[in-house]
């Protein structure tokens, strides 16, 4: 058995999720701007979207908890 053959497809998805974020990254470098309220920030891109895509995973965690 190969080397290749013996990665099981859990890694091998792992390993195209990091590819597609390194990918990700490389593409959205530009600094924007971002206004919230009265307070301006400058990040990259990246960041910011991100910073957005944790917020809204944290807000649909504690949305549909399991209840008792």
């Amino acid at each position: 058995m190969t080397f290749l053959a013996s990665v099981s497809p859990k890694n091998w998805i792992a390993v195209a999720v990091i590819i597609l974020a390194v990918i990700f990254i490389v593409q959205n470098r530009a600094t924007v701007s971002i206004t919230v309220f009265f307070m301006q920030f400058q990040a990259p891109l990246w960041v910011s979207l991100g910073i957005v895509l944790l917020v809204g995973w944290l807000a649909g965690r504690f949305s549909f908890r399991k209840r008792k």
